[in-house]
């Protein structure tokens, strides 16, 4: 994964306020993978990588009208 690339991505894809949940949702699925990967890579930012992935993925199950 190019961390860069995913970042900009995130950006330039971020939903507008006028976008559907399925639309959102998938936006919040993209930045819980990206945090997924990079507490992958280990470090000391690890646990915190994670927890924003736990954060992105739950938020999208939300909108999806799902609980997880």
């Amino acid at each position: 994964m190019n961390v860069l690339v995913e970042m900009t991505a995130l950006t330039l894809s971020r939903p507008t306020a006028g976008a559907g949940d399925i639309e959102r949702a998938a936006w919040y699925e993209a930045k819980a993978n990206l945090h997924t990967y990079l507490a992958g890579q280990g470090g000391s930012d690890a646990a915190r990588e994670t927890a924003l992935a736990v954060s992105a993925h739950r938020r999208s199950m939300e909108l999806l009208g799902q609980q997880n």
